[in-house]
């Protein structure tokens, strides 16, 4: 049993690195990523603390420093992650033990970015928790959920196709136009999964309210790193455990997705995928190393 539960950690937390990766690699380039995640980064932030000029001031040259560390101190690893992928697609020619490959791998970078993050977030964060602080909070909190409840309420149909379109964009960026049964095979899954973002959705919103309320107990900053990490690696043993079960089954579905995926594409596909993630590779390396 707990080995099991450690391989359907270790797939989920390479799943949210495999899509942090398409997020990377959907820019016109790595640098261009970087400019953007500064910006988006401090709109955030903005959005849910009430800041003064000051504060801003603050939180902008704070945010540049995340980012420069990102940059320097993670990018690299993402880089050789990449290459190791393509000569595996170029070398393994079984479908199920290069996926568990690419997924091993991916949780420990996963955890290395959470772990590497986290400092920085607290130490900003442990300045805003006066009582006006976290209602402000609590408030765009609950107002970024009701936005998010509203997207929910789209037929099912648009549902469907919005999934479809997306994982059909994500899956091009690397396989160049899909074949018949590519598409087939990202139908059925998005028909297969079609409600867990509903229940990731509820998931999260769980962790938001502990989330609060450990803020309220005025935390070190110390602590509030310690917190934060579980929070985003072990979230489910803070809120409900039985949540694990439901991303055991997700999770997996996923990564029989990308086995298929692989075991039907040609020679072309592989040829481009491989090209693609050395491309990416290189320019992350170009991009790390840039003073």
């Amino acid at each position: 049993m707990a080995m099991t539960s450690f391989l359907h950690r270790k797939t989920y937390y390479a799943v949210i690195f495999v899509v942090f990766i398409n997020l990377l690699t959907a820019c016109s380039s790595t640098q261009f990523f970087y400019t953007f995640a500064n910006k988006f980064i401090q709109d955030e932030v903005e959005y849910f603390i009430d800041l003064n000029d000051e504060d801003k001031v603050l939180l902008s040259q704070q945010i540049s420093e995340m980012v420069s560390y990102h940059r320097t101190s993670i990018l690299p690893s993402y880089a050789i992650y990449l290459d190791e992928i393509a000569k595996n697609l170029d070398e393994v020619h079984d479908e199920k033990v290069l996926v568990n490959t690419t997924l091993t791998k991916g949780r420990s970078l996963i955890e290395q970015t959470v772990l590497g993050l986290t400092p920085y977030a607290s130490k900003f964060l442990i300045k805003y928790q006066t009582p006006e602080d976290i209602e402000f909070i609590k408030k765009k909190i609950k107002k970024r959920q009701e936005e998010r409840l509203e997207e929910f309420l789209e037929s099912k149909e648009t549902l469907y196709e919005d999934r479809v379109d997306r994982l059909t964009s994500n899956f091009e960026r690397f396989f160049g136009t899909l074949n018949d049964e590519q598409v087939i095979l990202l139908k059925a899954h998005a028909q297969a999964t079609l409600g867990d973002a509903k229940t990731r959705f509820e998931n999260r919103t769980m962790r938001q309210k502990i989330f609060i309320k450990f803020l309220q107990t005025e935390p070190k900053e110390s602590e509030l790193t310690a917190y934060l990490n579980k929070l985003l690696l072990r979230g489910h043993l803070l809120t409900n455990p039985s949540y694990e079960a439901f991303s055991e089954g997700s999770l997996m579905r996923f990564e029989t997705l990308l086995v298929k995926m692989i075991a039907n594409s040609s020679i072309d596909q592989r040829k481009a995928m491989i090209r693609k993630l050395r491309d990416y590779a290189n320019d992350f390396k170009a991009v790390s190393e840039k003073t």
